[in-house]
């Protein structure tokens, strides 16, 4: 009796993590080159991330529930440049150096 127990309580476990996913945030990615290429890094943090000097030859941001702002300044500080309340992306030199994801 208890294997049949513990065996339900597993398939119920299993149908739960079938339709359970893991959330994914939004999250901008960064290349150094223009038209999106060579080096690349992905920022998903909540809040303020700076972005790397030398990542300023494209960007994408990825819209999943969270909007975003890029600043120009360091630190998110000063007013923000540009929100984000959907996907975009542009492969061409901007000039934001952090952005803060609301989480």
């Amino acid at each position: 009796m208890k294997n049949t127990s513990a065996l339900k309580y597993l398939g119920i476990l299993l149908v739960c993590l079938l339709f359970v996913r893991p959330s994914v945030g939004s999250y901008f990615s960064v290349w150094a080159g223009s038209g999106c290429s060579n080096q690349a890094a992905t920022y998903s943090n909540c809040g303020c991330t700076n972005v790397a000097s030398n990542l300023h030859g494209g960007y994408q941001f990825v819209y999943q529930g969270q909007t975003a702002a890029a600043y120009n300044a360091a630190n998110c500080d000063g007013v923000a440049h540009t929100r984000f309340t959907s996907s975009v992306s542009g492969c061409t030199a901007f000039g934001w150096n952090s952005f803060f994801i609301q989480c």
